[in-house]
């Protein structure tokens, strides 16, 4: 008969933190010749520093239901309402997500009353999708708190240091539109 597993056993503990060492180390066992260490440590960072501005980000919208993927789309609903003919794949090229993706959003804030698709009156076949009124309220309610979010997200830098950090993420943010080919 196996050993009885206790309470503590059974549950899952979290894996420890490794810091960025083990990861630097693999780095530099695996990373081609060529590679500018310094410059990979920087992209290291900052891709670490996406996901948890993310988790930040959703943790202050969870409130309200959201995350912060389902109020960009609102926000571009909200911003581009004169655009009378938006559809399920210009809203994915320009949130730079998969076209099942910005389906399965969809069903979701549709879903709430937040948003309507409506066959295009020239082609049946074509989707548009607008805000609800009831999004819009939505979008005026948040916003506030989102500002709040962002502001927090740097808020421990010094003023000095505000403005140089302004300057390369304002750099790093244009060259990755440059990149990918897409802008906000």
């Amino acid at each position: 008969m196996p050993p009885k597993q206790s309470k503590r056993d059974t549950i899952q503990q979290p894996l420890p933190r490794l810091g960025p060492e083990p990861y630097l180390e693999l780095m530099d066992q695996t990373a081609l010749a060529e590679t500018d260490r310094q410059l990979a440590r920087i992209g290291l960072f900052l891709l670490w520093t996406s996901d948890n501005t993310l988790d930040a980000i959703d943790l202050d919208l969870a409130a309200y239901g959201l995350t912060e993927s389902k109020l960009d789309l609102l926000l571009l609903l909200t911003l581009h309402q004169s655009q009378a003919q938006m559809s399920p794949s210009m809203i994915a090229d320009r949130l730079g997500i998969r076209r099942a993706s910005v389906t399965s959003l969809l069903d979701w804030t549709e879903q709430r009353g937040w948003i309507i698709r409506e066959h295009s009156s020239i082609d049946r076949r074509k989707i548009h999708v607008r805000i609800t009124e009831a999004g819009s309220h939505l979008v005026q309610q948040v916003l506030p708190v989102f500002w709040s979010s962002c502001a927090s997200l740097a808020s421990i830098l010094e003023p000095e240091e505000q403005i140089v950090f302004l300057r390369i993420i304002e750099k790093i943010h244009h060259h990755m539109e440059d990149k990918l080919g897409v802008g906000r």
